[in-house]
């Protein structure tokens, strides 16, 4: 399948790659699919009480702010995970 992409497009997917370490296009356009599908996922009625839970209490940890700034978060994950 041949796919044309705008240059602004191009130059977003060179910087995610970049960013997060990819080597190919194709890996950042599937994360990118795979994110899409979970963030049309589940409805939050839909969820067992126990992750439900977990939701609230995460966002009154953040009115309380508490939160952490997303790239602190990622790069703990992935030195959790992926070792990097």
């Amino acid at each position: 399948m041949k796919i044309s992409l705008s240059p602004d497009t191009e130059r977003l997917i060179e910087e995610r790659m970049k960013q997060s370490g990819l080597t190919s296009a194709d890996e950042v356009v599937r994360l990118a699919l795979q994110s899409l599908d979970a963030a049309q996922g589940e409805d939050y009625e839909d969820l067992d009480p126990q992750t439900r839970a977990a939701i609230e209490e995460a966002e009154a940890q953040f009115e309380r702010g508490e939160g952490r700034p997303w790239e602190e978060v990622r790069e703990a994950l992935r030195a959790r995970f992926i070792g990097k």
